[in-house]
């Protein structure tokens, strides 16, 4: 989802009632569904949300992509379902039935499109009511939903919520749009049935953060994950065994929520772009970008593009030079992980949960 652009401090007080209304709407519509009185609908077949509490990147797709593979390991044909943020269509979409792509990024939205070529064997399914889109997966072989940016969409009931908080900038400065970043106020985390620290590789959770999660939710588990670049790859799909033997001058280009994450990745892999080219989060690439892009590339004698794996399913066959994708990967560090989760979707009912349920 596209991010809030924070206001100055000053504007920021201005706003804070408008903060204050905007929480208390949120927190009555999150204790409706939580009584009944907005109805949540049930699909015959497990379902994962993964999900963060604030507008930014936290890893939600490279994670939701772990998950799909780990799945598919396990025997399990998944399906990811996602809005489709940034998508040009309307209604529901297959964006793939586990053999590559159906449609283009206008289509099918940038990271869907991205999971669907990442994931072999994964089908991907767009669509704003989440129900529709879940049962259009099922239809098509899917035994289990991964439910993508799934926390605040309350309609569809789940098995698991998953809730990603960015160790490196837990709760997006801890104030609700238009005055910050957090998508939901801080008592959403007692939703959560786990929490995921995400970038523990570049930052040690704070205690504060970790007494915000016991205070709000003492019975959900806590595990960690890192999130790291796994590598190079081309336009053909095929990993570069040697980046060295590309041109060293390349220029770098993302549209994403956090382009400080994307510079580290390139950091860790000992890259050096002469100029990046950071565009706002989901962003189309339209003929004006596309030469300024050149423009860059002719100025610094740059040979190729580095880009991220949702901006290059739209800037791929749209430029001379090659787009190279930077890859991420997601490790979790606790073996209790999957374990924790298996028991969630095995058994569904709340006494087992409870039971099985680690303790941070």
């Amino acid at each position: 989802m596209r991010p809030t652009r924070l206001p100055g401090p000053f504007l920021r007080a201005a706003l804070l009632p408008l903060s204050s209304l905007y929480g208390r709407a949120l927190e009555t519509r999150a204790r409706l569904y939580r009584s009944g009185a907005l109805p949540s609908e049930r699909v015959p077949c497990p379902v994962v949300s993964v999900g963060n509490l604030t507008f930014g990147g936290t890893g939600k797709t490279p994670f939701v992509e772990f998950l799909a593979r780990r799945f598919r390991f396990e025997g399990r044909r998944p399906a990811v379902v996602s809005r489709g943020y940034g998508r040009e269509s309307k209604g529901v979409v297959v964006v793939s039935e586990g053999s590559g792509p159906l449609v283009g990024a206008d289509a099918g939205g940038d990271e869907p499109v991205a999971i669907a070529r990442r994931v072999p064997g994964t089908i991907v399914v767009v669509g704003a009511r989440r129900t529709e889109a879940a049962r259009t997966a099922i239809d098509r072989g899917a035994d289990l939903i991964l439910l993508d940016d799934g926390f605040q969409h309350l309609a569809i009931e789940r098995d698991a919520d998953l809730l990603l908080v960015d160790a490196t900038d837990p709760f997006g400065g801890g104030r609700l749009p238009p005055a910050g970043r957090l998508r939901e106020p801080i008592s959403a985390l007692a939703r959560a049935d786990a929490f995921v620290l995400t970038r523990v590789d570049r930052a040690e959770p704070s205690r504060d953060t970790l007494s915000a999660l016991t205070r709000w939710n003492p019975d959900a588990p806590v595990f960690r994950a890192r999130i790291r670049p796994a590598g190079l790859w081309d336009e053909r799909g095929s990993a570069l065994a040697d980046p060295r033997s590309l041109a060293r001058r390349f220029v770098a280009v993302c549209g994403i929520a956090n382009p400080t994450g994307f510079s580290r990745s390139m950091t860790e892999l000992d890259l050096a772009p002469e100029e990046l080219l950071a565009f706002p989060d989901h962003h189309r690439y339209a003929r004006g970008d596309l030469e300024r892009i050149r423009r860059a590339a002719d100025r610094t004698g740059s040979a190729w593009i580095l880009t991220t794996e949702k901006d290059a399913v739209k800037l791929e066959g749209k430029t001379t030079l090659p787009v190279i994708t930077l890859k991420l990967e997601v490790e979790v560090e606790e073996a209790g992980f999957f374990p924790f989760l298996q028991s969630r979707i095995s058994d569904p009912s709340p006494a087992a949960r409870a039971a099985s349920a680690p303790r941070s």
